[in-house]
């Protein structure tokens, strides 16, 4: 028989759980996201809008990793985010962000939702 407390515990893990689950498709969906914005081949770079708007993604993506205990994508996106701040090359960038598309977790579908917030 288990207590009532187990019973809470179990419901907590479950909610964080379902949580990190959702964070994590999101991030997928930013990553994705700041790779159309700067172009594959980093052809965007020279781009401040879009440069402004792939280093607020990578901010949080930085922050939500960070949550959930997604380090390497933590790291991968805060380097980035600090990169945008400059005038950086292309190919740096390029290098960049296939670093932070290789640190994203899992087989979690991107979340649409996410693209509709931009």
């Amino acid at each position: 028989m288990s207590s009532s407390a187990d019973r809470d515990d179990d419901g907590l893990a479950d909610a964080v759980a379902a949580l990190a689950t959702r964070a994590r498709r999101r991030n997928r969906a930013r990553v994705e996201q700041v790779v159309r914005l700067l172009g594959p081949a980093g052809e965007a770079v020279e781009d401040p809008e879009a440069r402004d708007h792939a280093r607020r993604l990578c901010h949080a993506v930085a922050g939500s990793a960070g949550t959930f205990g997604d380090d390497e994508l933590a790291e991968s996106a805060r380097d980035l985010e600090g990169t945008l701040d400059e005038s950086p090359a292309v190919d740096e960038v390029v290098a960049m962000v296939g670093r932070l598309r290789d640190a994203v977790p899992g087989d979690e579908r991107p979340d649409p939702t996410i693209l509709r917030e931009s």
